[in-house]
């Protein structure tokens, strides 16, 4: 599977997450890795957790070689890091949109919605079931093109407990650690519960474009 890995910086902080204030951030004695060490190894978990993408955010800009430059501690400390999840791909979309393209684009998706939803649409004396089901077709739809294109990201982790970018780093590196650990144990009903709670992004924050300076 070919992972596609990108950076935002500055720090692109997800809408609705609590921020800690930084009288109230902690230190870590016990954690010694540098943050590019905690920055391989966050990559290498997401790696094994199957995601097809996902972006690192933080107010620490890399070098020209790709990795975290180093001595740099900025005042907001926090880390976000952006995913998406490896799923079954469902093309219903495809007949039920009545799209005929193998790759359609976003314009090619909405025209067809578009065709659809004024024949089902409640006001115009549609079906409102079929409507309900025509817009859920189209969002599926729109979400595997720009899932396929590491455009859109279901689920964030983010974290500034602590003073430093690399122990920020560290605690989501535990963090998905934990979540595997959950999959690695068969508890699928645990593991979608935890999904469920870093799944509420916003509509804005999903897309790599909205993150400044993302490459």
């Amino acid at each position: 599977m070919t992972t596609t890995v990108k950076e935002a910086y500055p720090l692109a902080w997800p809408d609705g997450w609590f921020r800690t204030r930084p009288q109230d951030q902690k230190p870590m004695g016990t954690w010694k890795k540098t943050a590019n060490q905690y920055r391989e190894a966050l990559m290498t978990e997401l790696e094994r957790m199957g995601a097809p993408s996902f972006v690192i955010s933080s107010n620490v800009p890399l070098t020209a070689r790709g990795s975290m430059t180093p001595n740099v501690e900025p005042r907001d400390t926090g880390v976000a890091v952006y995913f998406s999840r490896a799923a079954k791909d469902d093309f219903a979309w495809q007949d039920a949109l009545g799209i005929t393209t193998p790759y359609p684009t976003e314009e090619e998706i909405a025209s067809a919605y578009r065709r659809l939803a004024a024949k089902y649409h409640p006001d115009s004396g549609g079906d409102v079931t079929m409507f309900q089901a025509v817009t859920k077709h189209r969002d599926n739809a729109l979400r595997w093109l720009r899932q396929k294109s590491g455009q859109e990201f279901g689920f964030v982790i983010a974290c500034d407990q602590f003073r430093e970018v690399r122990l920020n780093m560290a605690a989501i590196v535990m963090t998905i650690k934990a979540i595997r650990q959950i999959e690695r144990c068969g508890t699928s009903s645990l593991l979608e519960r935890a999904f469920k709670g870093f799944s509420a992004i916003p509509e804005r924050a999903t897309s790599t474009a909205d993150m400044v300076g993302a490459r």
